[in-house]
C-alpha cells in the first residue's frame, strides 16, 4: 500500500511538473487495522488506539525533497495524535506511515 501511495503521489507531482501547474494532494483520512491516519499535501498524522499501551508510535513522513520528518512519540491507546510536517523542511508530502517502538 505504501508503494501505491508513493506512486500515486509521484504521478500527481510529475503531472504537475509536466503541465507547469501546482496540484495539491487533497486532505484524506483512513483507518488501518492498527491506526487512524490523516494527511494532506504537507502533513501526515496518526493515532493508534490499540490497547497495548506499552508500545509507542509516531508519525513518519517522507518528503518530496527526500528528507524524513517525524512527529513526537505517543503511547498507543492514548487517543493522542502524532503529526509529521514536511513544511518543516520546506517540502511537501511524498509518503507516510506510523512507526512503532
Amino acid at each position: 500500500m505504501l508503494k501505491v501511495r508513493a506512486l500515486a503521489l509521484a504521478a500527481v507531482a510529475a503531472g504537475s511538473l509536466a503541465l507547469g501547474t501546482a496540484t495539491a494532494v487533497p486532505a484524506s483520512a483512513t483507518t488501518t487495522d492498527v491506526c487512524q491516519e490523516w494527511w494532506d499535501g504537507n502533513t501526515y498524522g496518526a493515532m493508534c488506539p490499540r490497547s497495548d499501551s506499552h508500545i509507542v508510535f509516531r508519525a513518519m513522513a517522507v518528503c518530496q525533497n527526500g528528507e524524513y520528518v517525524y512527529g513526537p512519540w505517543k503511547p498507543t491507546g492514548s487517543g493522542l495524535w502524532s503529526y509529521a510536517y514536511c513544511t518543516s523542511v520546506n517540502s511537501s508530502l511524498l509518503d507516510y506511515f506510523p512507526q512503532f517502538r
